[in-house]
């Protein structure tokens, strides 16, 4: 992995460097042929008016020729040096001596028309001016020069982009055992998760880049959340485990006695077998419940409804089971607290948290709906010993254990988690107040989105 990150930095630079290099050497050379192009047409010109002054048109062209061109072929750091007849029409005619590049190059109409023409053509720089006219022909002077050579500059280009590519790599290698080290750590750390070993951890160190140690951080969170969800599983299986083999327990003992006919009152013995059936019938509908919703095949059939009569009807449904363990029940719903809701769900939010509320009670339980602020507050209230500030933020998981301990068996023990599901679900909120008075009791609102009182015909 360290060869790779390395060969990769060592790539992107020498790529850079060269498309660098290429652009700036070819900018060096265009530059360089521009600055000898304008220096030969400088000289051209210059050469031109002195020499113009010498002859007149009726001058003989071949004097002409004869004179100046050892005079052009004498100026310094000429290449070469010309005459250049143009026909009267803008036609190249001929050069003497004949020229080192393409004639083609040569701008004729400019000189025809009396203006200097310059160019470049197989590495010479020319530039050629109009001299006079003789014989229906007109003459120019012509000169070139080499254009100044950088070839070397490629050598220097070579060496720097060489120093920078050892430079590179040095660092990259640097650079990639830092990256390295820490990505291997991680990815063995991940696989030892994978394998079931959740109390791995990736050791952070200052050293380490923001980004690596965002990552450590995150395997470390994503250890300590398994290990943690992985108690919580087991000490559910657990729960589970208890809640069905004691109903179990107590079925098949007074199943045993009727059957032997050893029960001292066999009417009584079939009620406690029936009651248990339906004690073990609600925990597998609540674990049925937690399967679809953990599965996302949980539907809900929203309407238009008015939550205090749901929260009366469900609550007032418990009434005997309070009266049964001698704890007082005062239902407080108010009409007209319209919300959108799934009428069988709601029902059972309140079913659950007052069960729930009922193992806690000391005397008495107070179930309330009310509109408020725009919303629709459903609360279960107890007297009870009150939730232990570090239980607060778990009493809504799957058979968590409260450090308080419930004066009655109600429930199933899954129906805060199924509230807690079904209130997301409707996109409401839970909130719970503990101790809600006096130091004890424990306070569970349930807000749901208020509605505009229906529209009755």
């Amino acid at each position: 992995m360290r060869a790779r990150i390395t060969l990769a930095f060592v790539a992107v630079l020498a790529v850079a460097l060269t498309l660098a290099g290429g652009v700036s050497l070819y900018l060096v050379r265009h530059a360089a042929a521009d600055n000898t192009r304008r220096l030969v047409l400088a000289q051209t010109i210059d050469l031109a008016r002195r020499e113009q002054t010498l002859y007149k048109t009726d001058t003989n062209a071949s004097q002409i020729i004869s004179a100046l061109v050892p005079l052009l072929s004498s100026v310094a750091g000429i290449k070469q040096a010309a005459i250049v007849t143009t026909s009267a029409k803008g036609a190249f005619v001929n050069a003497v001596p004949r020229l080192d590049f393409s004639a083609r190059a040569i701008d004729a109409k400019a000189l025809t028309t009396g203006h200097a023409t310059s160019g470049i053509s197989r590495g010479l720089a020319f530039a050629a001016v109009p001299l006079i006219s003789a014989d229906g022909v007109h003459l120019s002077f012509l000169l070139a020069r080499t254009v100044s050579n950088s070839d070397a500059s490629v050598w220097y280009f070579v060496l720097a982009g060489g120093i920078s590519l050892l430079v590179a790599a040095a660092a990259a290698t640097v650079i990639s055992r830092r990256i390295a080290r820490r990505v291997v750590a991680a990815t063995g750390a991940a696989e030892r998760i994978a394998g079931g070993d959740f109390s791995t951890r990736v050791a952070a160190s200052r050293r380490d880049y923001a980004e690596l140690a965002t990552l450590s951080a995150a395997l470390n969170q994503m250890a300590a959340r398994l290990e943690d969800l992985r108690d919580l599983d087991r000490q559910f299986l657990l729960s589970v485990s208890h809640d069905l083999r004691t109903p179990l327990t107590s079925i098949r003992g007074y199943a045993e006695a009727i059957a032997e006919g050893v029960a001292p009152d066999t009417a009584r013995a079939a009620s406690v077998v029936v009651a248990e059936a339906i004690r073990l019938e609600r925990l597998i509908g609540d674990l049925l419940d937690l399967a679809r919703l953990d599965a996302h095949q949980f539907s809900l059939q929203l309407a238009r409804l008015d939550a205090g009569a749901v929260v009366a009807e469900a609550a007032e449904a418990l009434r005997y089971e309070f009266d049964a363990a001698d704890v007082a029940l005062d239902v407080q719903a108010a009409d007209d607290s319209w919300v959108e809701a799934d009428a069988d769900r709601l029902g059972q939010i309140v079913t659950n948290l007052a069960e729930n509320a009922l193992k806690f009670a000391a005397a008495s339980v107070v179930v309330s709906c009310a509109p408020a602020a725009g919303t629709v507050a459903i609360t279960v209230a107890d007297d009870g010993p009150g939730i232990d500030p570090q239980d607060l933020g778990h009493i809504f998981e799957r058979h968590f254990s409260s450090s308080r301990y419930p004066a009655r068996a109600a429930g199933t023990g899954l129906g805060l988690a199924i509230v807690a599901e079904l209130v997301a679900a409707m996109q409401g909120e839970l909130a719970v107040t503990s101790p809600a008075d006096a130091g004890h009791g424990t306070r569970i609102t349930v807000s749901l989105a208020g509605l505009e009182r229906a529209i009755r015909g």
